[in-house]
């Protein structure tokens, strides 16, 4: 028994030996404060991991490992009397070295280890601090046998001693008190010596905006910092936006609100938010309340805006936007009266084309077809002219009392112009709304020319209705063997039985009755009830000289109701 109790005593021996190096340092009664143990959990409040960290400053600061945290959707510090803290948010992370600095909410200021000056040198005595609930500190002592260069003035550190089973990311600390690093194994399995990462590395992290979208910081659900610079942290708030539902969105901005009081941006993109999730954020409640709250943020954004033109702006783009979509909205405040009173504060502030296009807009929902045209014609003239603006003006144009086409179709040459050369996809709209008008002015050439090129504006992904209306522009035009050509290929992509008596009109004027009466029959066992196919077949039998034949076709076309029969029976069956 004596051999087995001496046995024990020997092995446990160099471990007692290597905490009772030396005497602590004075320091270390209080900083051994700063080391506590963290714990997260996953969405379903399940216990994912646990590990050591330690406060870097005295507002709650914690770092640790970066794969204690992951997959994490809440976590919590625990320190050496047992109190536990929440986790509130995540400040920075980096996979690759292992390292997480995250913010823990503390009720009042906590005892922590401030960083060390970097790099230090190779010798320099440091202490392991480690997690213990005694009342006495627990360490290890050694020296720093190598420093490799991590990101200036940044070192990742090697240590003179191992490390065991728990003692990993504890924090690695000079004799002045100052932590250095948290603890890391020897990846080579020979658990010889340890490493550590640099601590002042570690809080140097910070999220940037692009961040938001990295499986690094996605792969922890816990509530990301914004970045510090305002304008970055703006665009993390929109990048964040199609993540989120509304609810959730809505506690986004709030937050962003809460870290960023004076940025104007938080308080409209929060109007905006609440006037358009109206609904799914009130889940069966009163809605209003949300209207309410958008115009108050419209107002409160006014109070930190450089420009208040804008924030006028704002309010009137956001009272249109909200009720064309919800006619029903009979509110105070969220008229179209509102809207233009708002735009015309803003142009009052500033006379910008931005808000001159939103007034023409008004206008055009107003039906005040003239003042909107003014209106576009004003953005028109200043540079920033667009396909839309040109478009909008000629749109209003047409709808005006005593309007001239040619001025309708001046106008939409200029939004096609500037959609580029040769015009692109965006130009279609344009160039089909050309191709109207100069079909109502019998310009047929010109408008199979549109046609043509909105064929290369669409990069030829056209579908059958493109060849039939084009085939009715060629027909105009006497181009019969073009229309013939458009039409069958329409029937080709689509059989319809319009398209097939359409192939029977074109075969008419070429007098090829026979193959027009193949179209009309194959176009009639399609739809029995195609009253003009009867009369076009009536006009293919008249003249191949079968009168009867033809005015049973022309009764049948009569009798379901075709305008032209009567006529054609008056002429041909008397």
């Amino acid at each position: 028994m004596n051999k087995l109790i001496l046995s024990f005593l020997l092995i446990l021996s160099p471990l007692n030996m290597l905490f009772a190096q030396g005497k602590a340092p004075k320091w270390m009664n209080k900083s051994r404060n700063a080391v506590v143990t963290i714990t997260t959990f996953d969405k379903d409040n399940r216990q994912l991991h646990s590990g050591t960290g330690f406060f870097i400053s005295e507002n709650g600061e914690v770092l640790t490992a970066y794969s204690i945290l992951k997959g994490a959707a809440r976590a919590q510090v625990t320190d050496m009397d047992g109190q536990n803290y929440p986790i509130e948010r995540l400040w920075g992370a980096d996979e690759l070295y292992d390292v997480v600095r995250i913010q823990a909410s503390i009720p009042k200021k906590v005892a922590y280890f401030p960083l060390a000056q970097e790099p230090v040198a190779i010798g320099s005595q440091v202490y392991l601090m480690l997690f213990s609930t005694e009342k006495k500190p627990v360490f290890k002592e050694g020296q720093i046998v190598e420093v490799s260069k991590l990101k200036d003035p940044y070192a990742y550190y090697k240590v003179s001693f191992p490390l065991s089973l728990g003692e990993v990311n504890s924090p690695l600390v000079l004799a002045t008190g100052e932590v250095l690093g948290l603890a890391q194994e020897d990846a080579s399995g020979k658990n010889e010596q340890s490493y550590a990462v640099s601590a002042g590395y570690a809080h140097s992290l910070h999220i940037s905006s692009t961040d938001f979208l990295s499986s690094t910081y996605n792969a922890i659900l816990i509530r990301k910092a914004w970045p510090e610079d305002p304008d970055q942290a703006i665009v993390a708030l929109y990048l964040k936006r199609s993540a989120q539902n509304p609810q959730e969105y809505l506690e986004t901005l709030n937050d962003f609100i809460a870290t960023f009081p004076s940025a104007p941006d938080g308080y409209t993109t929060r109007a905006s938010h609440c006037a358009t999730f109206r609904k799914e954020l009130a889940a069966g409640s009163n809605e209003s309340i949300y209207l309410d709250k958008a115009l108050e943020d419209i107002n409160t954004a006014a109070r930190y805006s450089k420009n208040p033109g804008d924030v006028h702006y704002n309010r009137a783009k956001l009272i249109f936007d909200t009720f064309a979509t919800d006619t029903t909205i009979t509110q105070a405040g969220w008229s179209v009266e509102d809207a233009l009173q708002a735009v015309t504060q803003a142009i009052a502030q500033e006379d910008k084309p931005i808000y001159r296009q939103l007034q023409g807009n008004l206008y055009f929902y107003q039906q005040k077809f003239e003042d909107a045209y003014q209106s576009y014609m004003v953005v028109n003239e200043s540079d920033m002219a667009s396909p839309e603006s040109y478009y909008m003006a000629a749109k209003a144009k047409e709808n005006t009392i005593g309007f001239n086409i040619g001025d309708v179709i001046a106008l939409l040459d200029k939004a096609i112009e500037k959609t580029g050369t040769p015009p692109g996809s965006v130009a279609a709209t344009y160039i089909l709304e050309r191709v109207d008008w100069k079909m109502k002015l019998m310009m047929y050439p010109e408008a199979i020319a549109d046609y043509d090129l909105y064929y290369n504006a669409v990069g030829g992904r056209v579908e059958a209705p493109f060849y039939y209306y084009r085939e009715q522009a060629k027909f105009r035009a006497g181009d019969l063997e073009g229309a013939l050509a458009d039409i069958q290929q329409a029937i080709r992509m689509n059989p319809a039985a319009d398209y097939l008596a359409e192939e029977a009109s074109v075969f008419i004027r070429m007098e090829k009755y026979t193959e027009a009466l193949a179209n009309l029959e194959k176009a009639l066992e399609k739809a029995p009830d195609f009253a003009s196919c009867y009369r076009l077949k009536g006009v293919c039998l008249v003249r191949q000289g079968k009168k009867n034949e033809a005015c049973e076709a022309f009764n049948k076309a009569k009798e379901l109701g075709d305008p032209l029969a009567n006529r054609l029976l008056r002429e041909h069956c008397k």
